[in-house]
């Protein structure tokens, strides 16, 4: 008998019939996501719809973002998603 500790964990979220977004952080930074930078101006962007989820105009003198930004952007971003901000879904396997 399975409990509840023990379901499957869901590995995407369906935002409609073309698009699902994995629930894997390593996955969707590495394939879901990319940054489009112009100038100081970053774009953050659905590699699988035409979205752009979040632009920044970068503070710092050099016009770049230290990785742990982009890293914690993303997570922003990846968090959003699951949770229905950025469209309404569901979790499928």
């Amino acid at each position: 008998m399975e409990t509840l500790t023990e379901a499957p964990k869901k590995e995407w979220f369906r935002i409609n019939k073309n698009v699902e977004y994995s629930t894997s952080f390593k996955f969707f930074r590495e394939n879901q996501i990319y940054i489009i930078k112009s100038g100081t101006r970053h774009k953050f962007c659905s590699r699988l719809e035409s979205k752009v989820f979040l632009e920044k105009i970068c503070p710092y003198f050099t016009g770049d973002y230290p990785e742990s930004d982009i890293f914690v952007m993303t997570m922003k971003i990846h968090n959003e998603i699951l949770a229905g901000k950025h469209g309404k879904g569901k979790f499928v396997d």
